[in-house]
């Protein structure tokens, strides 16, 4: 069995077990030492969701290592034949070995998704330019990762719905311990100044994140 840490939609069991039906063990922990960031550009608003390339509201969520902060994180186990599955889906990213903190104190280790660069992204994970074009270019003819884009609203409320589904403390983390991709501007200060993101918790997202419609974690 293969540990997987979810920081974004995949707080919330209810749409963890909907991308990875067969999980075991669902529970939260802490991740210390890192931070949510919305600094990747998710090519699912493009492939799904109707985003333009002429847009800024096209960032999805990733982690980056921050000593100051620590977030609260969902934490599962499942079958190497899912993870598999769960890899393809999250292919832009680059997956890293954390230690968690469970709610009593215990260590132990999970796979996260983290931040990338283009860079290497083609040349380490797309082997020809042919596939970089199926998974990325007919969608998107930009850079990945950038620090100048804003949370796709829809998938921020959905985070946001995800978080509160686990109560207010992890609401409270999730505000405080994820950045726009300036990486200064916290998403509670980022909401007070986004009128429309106001009532994200009735927000209809619109979204399901299921085998066959891959998430942006």
């Amino acid at each position: 069995m293969i540990s997987v840490i979810g920081y974004g939609s995949l707080l919330s069991e209810q749409s963890a077990r909907e991308t990875v039906p067969e999980l075991e063990n669902f529970r939260l922990v802490e991740v210390p030492g890192f931070r949510r960031i919305f600094n990747k550009v998710g090519i699912v608003f493009f492939s799904r969701h109707g985003a333009s390339e002429t847009d800024l509201e096209i960032a999805s969520c990733s982690t980056e290592a921050c000593s100051e902060a620590s977030i609260v994180c969902s934490q599962f186990e499942c079958s190497e034949e899912a993870f598999l599955g769960l890899y393809e889906r999250e292919h832009r990213f680059r997956w890293i070995e954390v230690e968690t903190l469970g709610q009593r104190g215990e260590r132990s280790l999970g796979r996260i998704c983290t931040g990338y660069n283009d860079q290497d992204y083609r040349l380490n994970k797309c082997i020809t330019d042919d596939e970089y074009q199926r998974r990325v270019g007919q969608f998107y003819s930009g850079a990945l990762w950038r620090d100048d884009i804003l949370p796709f609203p829809r998938y921020l409320a959905f985070c946001l719905q995800a978080a509160s589904s686990q109560g207010e403390a992890v609401l409270d983390n999730f505000l405080d311990n994820s950045y726009l991709a300036d990486g200064m501007t916290s998403i509670r200060h980022y909401l007070k100044s986004a009128p429309a993101l106001a009532d994200w918790h009735v927000m209809d997202t619109g979204y399901s994140y299921t085998r066959n419609n891959p998430p942006q974690r």
